[in-house]
């Protein structure tokens, strides 16, 4: 058995997971971000104990422990470089935890842990080399080639989100203009959406948005399965953003498939499947062998445990 530590910006979920991914026990709590990493750690050791307590799980057989980080990691190191939303700067976790675990510790980008827990038990485990991309508030991205991931010379590869897709473009919280996350992220569509129904009262986008008191990456899908213009104008010109960067990935790394995660994912065949056409119609077009298969992620909130875990897996 091992354990899985997935520290997001609001939540830290830890599982006891099996070495066939399946999840034996698990628990979660906020994590009041930021405060000082002490606590913290204190927070997840704690939980820990008391999980393995309630499940009866001795201790002792916990045979080591992953742990997903939202920022930059150098996996080799062990360091976690800089987490923005959680405050942490330098904090050398794998040494900190082995000491205090006596268990062997294993780092990663939460992105990376979540592609590796889909491609060895989720959507893309027949596929050694794939890229996992999650649409949310950015875009979150993690590359497995030859069944591991890469993570660059540095540990930080795999920021696909941030690359340049439009010269000059929006100005992105990195720094740079005309980021991929700033057209195609989830966020991105809700800005979007919220703008167009303001311009254009007639559009059904604002009874949808009345009926749930609230505008989403969802609100644009439902209303061009109504039929409504404005809203089919938003999805094409949305699909066409993340397909853009999905080609820039085929001409970069080809990968045999793309494992799309975040509840935009969830829109199933009016998301999936024009991405389908549309990358694969530039694979041929451009005599490019072979197709690139793109499929809905199937883990969700579990792919980051689970791939912590796998990060010590023998």
């Amino acid at each position: 058995m091992y354990i899985g530590i997935d520290i997001g910006g609001t939540n830290i979920k830890i599982g006891i997971i099996t070495k066939l991914g399946r999840i034996l026990a698990s628990t979660s709590f906020k994590t009041r971000a930021p405060r000082p990493y002490e606590e913290i750690e204190k927070n997840i050791f704690d939980a820990i104990n008391s999980l393995c307590q309630k499940e009866s799980i001795d201790c002792n057989t916990i045979k080591g422990i992953g742990i997903g980080v939202p920022g930059m990691v150098n996996s080799k190191s062990g360091i976690v470089l800089r987490a923005s939303n959680l405050g942490w700067v330098g904090i050398d976790l794998e040494k900190r935890f082995s000491k205090l675990s006596h268990k062997i510790v294993k780092i990663g980008n939460d992105a990376n842990c979540a592609a590796l827990a889909e491609q060895k038990f989720g959507g893309g485990k027949q596929y050694d080399d794939c890229v996992f991309i999650t649409f949310g508030t950015g875009i979150g991205t993690g590359l497995i080639i030859n069944g591991k991931i890469y993570d660059g010379y540095g540990g930080t590869a795999g920021e696909c989100g941030h690359m340049v897709i439009v010269k000059d473009g929006e100005e992105c919280a990195c720094g740079n203009k005309g980021c991929w996350e700033r057209y195609a992220s989830a966020s991105a569509l809700t800005r979007r959406t919220e703008m167009m129904a303001k311009q254009n009262p007639q559009s059904k986008l604002n009874n949808i948005i009345a009926k749930y008191k609230n505008v989403s990456a969802v609100t644009a899908f439902e209303a061009a399965r109504q039929n409504d213009e404005i809203g089919k104008q938003l999805v094409d010109e949305y699909i066409e953003y993340v397909s853009i960067g999905l080609i820039n990935l085929i001409q970069i790394l080809h990968p045999q498939a793309f494992i799309i995660g975040g509840g935009v994912s969830n829109e199933g065949k009016d998301f999936i499947q024009p991405l389908n056409h549309r990358v694969n119609k530039f694979v041929q077009d451009n005599n490019i062998y072979p197709q690139v298969e793109v499929k809905k992620a199937i883990l969700g909130n579990t792919a980051g445990m689970i791939g912590a875990a796998s990060l010590v897996m023998d």
